[in-house]
């Protein structure tokens, strides 16, 4: 970090230690000394990624929506967690294991080289490998169960694990109550764990849950701490487990009155239903399937309680429906996870562990120098000699800060080598920035358009990169509105993009890197292009070239929202020209990455397109190994859509009702 950067940082985590009422002293505890501490929040002491994390993730901020780069050391250890974390989420539990031990070789140790860390960085970093290898061996466990018929695993290991993991940043977590604490959602999940783990009384601990501790956990992720985002990853499993625990208490306890034990079981189902919304409201399925199974669980002991259930203080309908509803949400998430073959229990956390929207910095500067036929020469003058920025192409060095941002400037990038796709300091311009992004795809214009003159106000439009950004949303809010046409708003999109980069270029053969930003400017443009157009088949095979290797490499969870966005448009054009088969593979890739990662919003929008590409490909006698049933398939999209909030469940209506009435044949005719 240079100065500037340092300075920026602090005075970003200052605003949002004010906003959440958080001490330095509480924001840092138990990960560096208060000498380190004084000098970070006064911007005079650089943050390595890991730190960096770890004072965000205090400050309740998620980091799905950044764009993050890397020298190629730092990158290099990054890589190696998500391949940890990619293994573990696939079940390949061995590869996991064997790259687990190659990471704390490298960074849990102490001693020299390249790899050296100091004392924070190694601390968390032993965290990490930690709290990986409690979740291989649970893993390993649920797999030995699937073979052999036993669940074997060793809860005194595991707890061990979970105890140091916790100790290394909260090194007595029960002194004070949690609210007087600052915990990331990681921390927060430890505890969890922790407490999951008296169940047994296993290791020493005292025998039994306590229920007020998951009521703590669950005050602190709701006490306004941490940003939704956060909130989503963990309310969920801590809302299962603290009803697991009561549900297995209320059944043990004597008889009480029937108006006492519906105030019990109301406050779960209320937890429940909190979870299901923050869920849908998010987009996530972590532990959904299990908060479906604990709703209909809590539904039953409703019913059967006196005045519940059909009769008159249960709601009678609506109670019903909203069973029904239930039911038919759990069973469409218990076919595609059997579909796909994927658990459908949450068995590991390593959402709460995966950076998303990492670059490498070295080789950004390689691809986009050649991508935008800029020369070695006129690339590094005024900032570094030719011979430095020959090693940083090769990644034999990694670029000082200044000189990265730099060269970035001179590449259409912005300096910022960390960022959401707004560069601003203020946490406000964020939150709007989601509320501009819900608005837009609710068709809430007026809102939108009113959020929108917010952000303008609020941030910097001097800078490149914020002025594209809301720029690309005006347009597409003017086409909403029907203030212009497809092709007008083509053309003024390309404007937008190439503020940073000519499109040329990116048509361009060869290797690509695009941000967030303009690739999502490339792929708005096409909606308004001629899809017969040459122009319009290079795109495609352009997108496909820069997101094939990230599939071949096993890193989409990297960039899985984007993929989402981008190829699963590409997909439907490619199924719309009769390739079938190159459609069908981006719809497996989003649908296996949404079940595996537990992301939602994606889902019904692939098991669509792949219904369609079967039911083009049986009109048009195209032998296939697939037998999917148009009606089934449909109504699991209804479901999973009304689960996702999606105003597209309509559509799906009407197409089943036409087969239904056999007004059309199949699911071709769509």
């Amino acid at each position: 970090m240079n100065r500037d950067e340092r300075i920026q940082f602090a005075n970003y985590i200052g605003m949002l230690r004010e906003r959440r009422n958080i001490t330095v002293n509480q924001l840092t505890e138990g990960l560096c000394g208060e000498r380190t501490a004084r000098l970070i929040v006064q911007g005079k002491r650089s943050t390595g990624r890991p730190l960096r994390e770890a004072l965000l993730g205090r400050l309740g901020v998620g980091a799905e929506d950044y764009e993050c780069y890397l020298g190629s050391e730092e990158y290099a250890q990054w890589k190696m967690q998500e391949r940890i974390l990619h293994c573990i989420a696939y079940e390949k539990t061995g590869q996991a294991e064997e790259t687990l031990e190659k990471y704390h070789e490298l960074y849990c140790e102490q001693g020299g080289g390249k790899n050296y860390a100091g004392e924070i960085e190694r601390k968390l970093n032993r965290q990490f490998y930690l709290s990986m290898l409690a979740q291989i061996q649970r893993r390993q466990g649920k797999e030995a169960a699937s073979r052999e018929g036993t669940f074997t695993f060793r809860e005194d290991a595991f707890t061990s694990l979970m105890e140091e993991a916790l100790s290394l940043t909260v090194p007595e977590p029960e002194k004070k109550p949690l609210s007087k604490l600052a915990l990331s959602v990681r921390e927060l999940n430890l505890i969890l764990e922790l407490e999951r783990c008296r169940k047994n009384g296993k290791k020493g601990l005292l025998p039994g849950e306590r229920p007020e501790r998951y009521r703590e956990v669950i005050a602190y992720i709701t006490s306004g701490r941490l940003d939704r985002r956060g909130m989503v990853k963990l309310y969920p499993k801590a809302v299962c487990f603290l009803c697991s625990c009561l549900m297995e208490q209320y059944g043990a306890e004597e008889e009480e009155t029937d108006s006492e034990t519906r105030k019990k079981y109301t406050e779960l189902f209320t937890y429940c239903n909190r979870a299901l919304e923050m869920l849908r409201d998010n987009g996530r399925m972590y532990f959904l399937w299990e908060i479906l199974d604990m709703r209909e669980r809590l539904f039953d002991k409703l019913e059967k309680l006196p005045g519940s259930g059909r009769g008159r203080s249960g709601g009678g309908d609506a109670f019903l429906r909203l069973r029904q509803e239930n039911a038919r949400w759990k069973q469409a998430l218990e076919n595609v996870y059997a579909q796909f073959r994927v658990p459908k229990e949450t068995v590991d956390d390593c959402w709460l562990y995966r950076t998303k929207g990492i670059s490498c910095t070295n080789e950004v500067i390689r691809i986009r120098s050649r991508m935008l036929g800029i020369g070695a020469e006129e690339l590094c003058e005024g900032v570094c000699d030719i011979r430095t920025l020959y090693r940083i192409r090769s990644s034999k060095v990694s670029p000082q800060r200044w000189v990265a941002e730099r060269l970035f400037e001179k590449l259409g990038l912005s300096g910022e080598l960390v960022r959401t796709e707004l560069v601003t300091s203020i946490p406000e311009a964020r939150e709007l920035m989601e509320r501009l992004r819900e608005s837009m795809n609710g068709q809430r214009w007026e809102e939108a358009e009113e959020t929108l003159e917010q952000l303008k106000q609020l941030v910097s439009m001097e800078i490149t990169c914020n002025r594209q950004a809301l720029q690309r949303q005006e347009v597409l809010l003017s086409r909403a509105k029907k203030e212009i046409d497809k092709a007008e708003c083509s053309r003024r999109l390309r404007d937008v993009l190439e503020l940073t980069l000519p499109y040329k270029a990116f048509l361009a053969p060869g290797e690509k890197y695009l941000t967030h930003e303009e690739q999502s400017c490339i792929r708005n443009m096409m909606a308004g292009m001629d899809k017969e157009s040459e122009e319009f088949q290079i795109c495609l095979q352009r997108f496909e070239e820069i997101y094939q290797p990230v599939i071949d490499r096993e890193e989409l969870e990297n960039v899985d929202g984007m993929y989402e966005f981008i190829m699963s448009y590409v997909g439907s054009q490619w199924g719309n020209r009769e390739e079938y088969d190159k459609a069908d593979q981006h719809s497996l890739n989003i649908i296996e990455g949404c079940l595996r990662n537990r992301r939602l919003w994606a889902l019904h929008y692939s098991l669509y397109d792949r219904c369609w590409n079967h039911a083009e490909r049986r009109k048009r006698g195209i032998p296939t190994d697939i037998v999917l049933d148009d009606e089934r398939e449909l109504n699991q999209c209804i479901r999973l859509g009304e689960l996702a909030k999606s105003h597209i469940v309509s559509f799906y209506q009407k197409k089943l009702k036409c087969i239904q009435e056999k007004e059309r044949i199949n699911v071709s005719d769509y």
